[in-house]
């Protein structure tokens, strides 16, 4: 009876530290929200060319949905024009170039309506093409096409029960600094084993490689675009670098010279988001580009004022690609209904501290848009000159350049 009645005073204690562990589990779990600033209501005026396309790509490659090992000619297509299939770009530009080729693209082939066609997915591999005009595109002497096979069948799990399965890469993009690029992107349901074999062996991927997560973020890197380094794990939608199964949509990477900073779309599934948006942007930073902040260490990324819902309140943003250039941050955002798993407008978004920004109220498109990207080809003390590439749900990729103006920049980010 002593040692039953012993016991029953332990209850209450254990009871105790059950619910301060899951307490702090959950505040983990928590990005922190910064203190938004006010709209001082200047619009930028006098956009050059930023909705004038100069033509639309053609790229000489083609898409391989075939397994490791595997070499079936029906899962091997040709997106030359007009066989059009081409998803998530991201530019770097050089002005003299870069081992013969002055821009340099990642993309992910994709074929039928983006958001639906699971089968389209196993063609959603990083691809690495080249150009010397902005048009016309092909793969570089000696680069694998592409760079990651699709994921086998032994090497994925299950998303939800009586679900067909499928695993996938998908959101690539890329920095180029100090002399190497480093390129990122998503794998969907993908072993932990699976992504350890693929990967380096490194102490990096068996320690973030412990268990299996819905979406894992790799990086490869490269100092001439041609050979890359094995795989290895950013980060995981597994705690504590995200609400468990997140989706951590579209994570876009700059490196600033002092730090690498991840933007990345989280859907509206923890309690301290500041408001019922269906999707808010967060913020990462990492010493090394590998080791980046843990979702409680994250800040909530502002947006000052938000155009696309003046379209449609239920828009949010969907998918971004971000830019880093003379001290300003640029999003470009792929808005539309999150909750439909898509998007259909363009925006451009700017910031001078990476965490308050000011979109531009004319979209750069306002239909049937995905993921697209800017890049930044020249700079003086008075203007930036962009180039774009416009990518839309039909797997067309659009090409245009534009400038913008550093002062009425600053004119519309001053209280």
């Amino acid at each position: 009876m002593p040692r039953y009645i012993d016991r029953l005073k332990l209850l209450p204690l254990l009871l105790i530290v059950f619910v301060s562990s899951c307490s702090q589990e959950g505040e983990s779990l928590f990005a922190e929200n910064v203190p938004a600033v006010a709209d001082n209501n200047t619009e930028y005026a006098g956009l050059a060319n930023y909705l004038t396309d100069i033509g639309t790509l053609n790229i000489n490659v083609i898409a391989n949905g075939n397994y490791p090992g595997v070499n079936d000619a029906s899962f091997v297509k040709d997106i030359n024009t007009p066989n059009f299939a081409y998803c998530h770009p991201d530019v770097e530009y050089f002005p003299n170039g870069f081992n013969g080729y002055k821009y340099w693209m990642v993309f992910t082939p994709f074929f039928g309506a983006l958001g639906n066609a699971r089968e389209s997915e196993r063609y959603e591999n990083p691809t690495i093409v080249v150009s010397n005009d902005g048009l016309n595109w092909s793969s570089p002497n000696g680069v694998k096409t592409p760079l990651q096979r699709t994921p086998s069948k032994n090497e994925i799990f299950f998303e939800k029960k009586d679900v067909p399965k499928y695993g996938f890469w998908s959101d690539v993009d890329w920095t180029f600094e100090n002399g190497k690029f480093s390129l990122y992107y998503r794998g969907c349901f993908i072993k932990a084993s699976a992504l350890k074999n693929r990967g380096a062996k490194s102490q990096n991927n068996s320690k973030k490689l412990t268990n299996n997560a819905q979406r894992t973020i790799v990086r490869q890197t490269s100092t001439d675009g041609i050979s890359w380094t094995p795989l290895e794990t950013v980060y995981t939608s597994n705690p504590p670098y995200s609400p468990k199964n997140n989706h951590i949509l579209s994570p876009s990477i700059v490196y600033t010279g002092k730090e690498y900073v991840s933007f990345e779309v989280e859907n509206n599934i923890s309690a301290n988001f500041p408001g019922n948006d269906p999707s808010y942007i967060i913020r990462r930073t990492s010493n090394n580009g590998l080791d980046f902040s843990s979702f409680h260490q994250s800040k909530v990324v502002n947006f000052i004022n938000k155009p696309w819902t003046k379209v449609n309140p239920e828009y949010a943003p969907w998918h971004i690609q971000a830019t880093y250039v003379d001290g300003y941050y640029f999003l470009c955002i792929a808005a539309g209904e999150v909750r439909k798993f898509t998007s259909e407008s363009l925006y451009l978004a700017f910031s001078k501290d990476g965490l308050n920004f000011k979109v531009l109220t004319k979209p750069f498109a306002e239909q049937n848009i995905y993921r697209s990207s800017i890049f930044p080809m020249k700079t003086d003390n008075e203007t930036i000159d962009f180039g774009a590439i416009i990518a839309y749900k039909s797997g067309v990729f659009k090409y245009r350049e534009f400038q913008l103006n550093k002062a009425k920049l600053e004119a519309c980010l001053s209280k």
